[in-house]
């Protein structure tokens, strides 16, 4: 018999305002956007600014919810320190980007209240995707999210390049779906069981006896790892990331490089360290693969891009490697690493999307987004402080010490050398050496190479300009203050 009490509504408090406000907003969209009465108004601007309201509403509520470790609406939902810590930094970033992403719309004529609509039930299943603590919520939350992907990587209708992306990351994502929940109903049958603190509970103390019984979980386990690494973008399953990176509209690239890591991280940590931990010990070697390949794939693919987006994705590839490094130790020490690693990832990545989405050149009377690295040329001349911004994002992406980058390889490397993992920590030490190179080169670039015709940049907005510093002056304080963020990550892994 399901029996919900007043907890359950407590420690949903926050989901519930979101998704109830996101409802209203949808409901004052369509009315006034189709009122004849007052001339049919274009609405981004004003929906933006509400969602902007509410997010900072939802995150108020979430820091002012003293929930204790509670597991709610009959064993579906979880509350603890990681889905607290997750669901503050997700709704914190997510209210920054929604700065960032204001002006663009504006300069590309995004006219379509339903972004914000679409953008904001996506941070709604992101939501939920961090409570989870039953397959059956972990796998509708994240197709809810997916859903509103499809959407938003194909919203810009006039452009063949979106519908491209939205396709081919609709096709592969329902692939990718399919055998997520292949795992889960093999797992299902395997054992009757669903919820994370039961499968905990069932294969405790479990040996490697090869008896068909072990071999069906282990096969169920590997699918389902499968699946979430396509989520994550981890090679060899990364075969969507960059051209869906490249063909959405950059503002749908930026939520899609910031938001969506940040809680499928949190989502894979629990399943690896909690649920799944005695078969994952086995299955450890998939986990050291993964990690290897998504840095070589990473680290190369992203020498011989020209593009902004491809880039950015590539090297994004590479940095989940270095997650799936610190998740391959199975010890406190790589969850830890991983957890501090993805939290300055999302910090570094809102930073490079607010100057990505800020390059514009100006040919009176319009403006275009600059996509390729080569219009960087001379920028130390058009704009010395975004250049210096740029300087302090690469080197931190490069893991040039005492940037905050460099402390958060660090701790992946040492929990690798702690845990014999000796081969992984060379190979990540040499990839990252590498992939220096084209961080550099961006760098030579911008202050190295002169110009043969002048672009004349568009000024950079008022919004992006403090959402820019607000994320340079975090990796600093990082750096500064980098013992607070290591308790907050410490008090996340408490589960």
């Amino acid at each position: 018999m399901l029996f919900i009490s007043f907890y359950d509504f407590y420690a949903l408090i926050t989901e519930i305002y979101l998704l109830s406000s996101t409802c209203v907003l949808l409901i004052y969209g369509v009315i006034l956007n189709t009122s004849f009465k007052r001339g049919f108004p274009v609405l981004d601007q004003n929906i933006g600014g509400l969602s902007a309201q509410i997010l900072i509403f939802s995150l108020w509520l979430n820091l002012c919810s003293k929930t204790p470790h509670l597991v709610s609406w009959n064993g579906l939902l979880c509350h603890d320190f990681l889905s607290f810590g997750m669901k503050s930094a997700l709704l914190g970033v997510a209210l920054l980007w929604t700065f960032t992403v204001f002006s663009y719309n504006r300069i590309e004529k995004i006219n379509f209240y339903e972004y914000w609509i679409v953008s904001m039930l996506a941070i709604v299943a992101m939501l939920f995707i961090s409570d989870s603590f039953d397959f059956l919520v972990m796998y509708l939350s994240i197709e809810f999210q997916s859903i509103a992907f499809y959407i938003l990587a194909s919203f810009k209708r006039t452009s063949e390049f979106s519908t491209e992306a939205g396709l081919k990351y609709f096709v592969l994502g329902a692939f990718s779906s399919a055998i997520l929940l292949l795992g889960i109903s093999l797992l299902y049958g395997t054992t009757g069981l669903t919820n994370f603190g039961d499968l905990s509970n069932f294969f405790l103390g479990i040996t490697s006896t090869n008896t068909f019984f072990l071999n069906t979980a282990i096969f169920s386990v590997v699918l389902i790892e499968v699946a979430l690494l396509f989520k994550i973008s981890a090679a060899p399953f990364h075969m969507w990331s960059p051209d869906v990176y490249e063909g959405a509209p950059t503002n749908v690239t930026a939520f899609f490089g910031i938001l969506p890591k940040l809680v499928l991280i949190s989502v894979i940590l629990r399943l690896l360290f909690f649920c799944l931990s005695d078969i994952t010990e086995i299955i450890n070697l998939t986990l050291v693969i993964c990690a290897f390949l998504s840095m070589i794939v990473g680290t190369f693919g992203a020498l011989s891009q020209t593009k902004w987006k491809r880039f950015v994705a590539y090297s994004t590839i590479s940095h989940v490697g270095f997650i799936l490094a610190g998740f391959s130790t199975q010890e406190f020490t790589g969850a830890f690493g991983a957890l501090f690693y993805i939290v300055i990832y999302t910090l570094t990545a809102l930073a490079t999307f607010s100057i990505v989405l800020s390059f514009r050149s100006m040919s009176y009377p319009a403006t275009y987004q600059l996509r390729y690295l080569n219009d960087a040329i001379s920028l130390i001349k058009i704009n010395p402080m975004l250049s210096i911004n740029l300087v302090i994002i690469l080197f931190s992406m490069a893991g040039i010490p005492p940037l905050p980058g460099f402390f958060a390889k660090a701790f992946i490397l040492l929990a690798l050398l702690q845990e014999k993992l000796t081969g992984l920590a060379i190979a990540a030490v040499i990839l990252s050496c590498i992939s220096c190179f084209y961080y550099i080169r961006l760098i030579q670039t911008m202050y190295f190479v002169n110009f043969k015709t002048i672009t004349v940049f568009y000024p950079i907005e008022k919004e992006k300009s403090i959402i820019l510093s607000i994320s340079i002056l975090s990796l600093i304080l990082v750096f500064i203050k980098i013992d607070l963020l290591s308790n907050f990550v410490q008090c996340m892994l408490f589960l």
